[in-house]
């Protein structure tokens, strides 16, 4: 697998693509889709002036089939497209997956530090909230927050806050 690292470039220099070879569509991709959605959309703008002007059904028919048709060559273009990309991103995410499972396993997790009273006066809690928190906490930032009492946050059903690790 060929990452490339963007840095940044000097104004007016091309940069080096994210992904490099590994992006989800080819250059062959891009240009079957546009033949295609361009073929389809052609196709279109000629059924629509070639029905124009005609105030028999009859005489329109023949034009909505082709309408029909061009707009069916534009969404398989489209679509072949998606599909193309789909299947590069799953075999890269099948390349990709046991690398990151295997780092996972040679590092442990990292836990959240066990639930005891900061530092700076105990836990916080405002009306309405699930959770507990340290009052340096974002979360509890600019709200009526008020202490907790040791043993409160048990009996008024309130959780650990996940982002401060109270």
């Amino acid at each position: 697998m060929n990452l490339t690292l963007v840095t940044a470039a000097p104004r007016g220099a091309r940069r080096a693509p994210v992904l490099g070879n590994d992006a989800p569509w080819r250059s062959g991709d891009l240009l079957r889709t546009g033949a295609l959605a361009g073929a389809g959309l052609a196709g279109l703008a000629l059924t629509w002036s070639g029905a124009a002007g005609r105030a028999d059904w009859a005489a329109e028919l023949p034009w909505v089939c082709a309408g029909v048709a061009a707009t069916t060559v534009a969404v398989l273009g489209l679509v072949t497209w998606l599909v193309a990309g789909l299947r590069r991103v799953r075999r890269l995410r099948r390349e990709i997956l046991p690398l990151v499972q295997a780092a996972a396993a040679v590092r442990p997790a990292a836990r959240p530090a066990a639930a005891a009273p900061s530092a700076d006066g105990g836990f916080v809690t405002a009306p309405g909230m699930t959770r507990f928190h340290r009052p340096a906490c974002p979360l509890a930032a600019g709200k009526p927050v008020r202490p907790l009492r040791p043993g409160e946050a048990a009996g008024a059903g309130l959780v650990p806050c996940g982002v401060c690790a109270a």
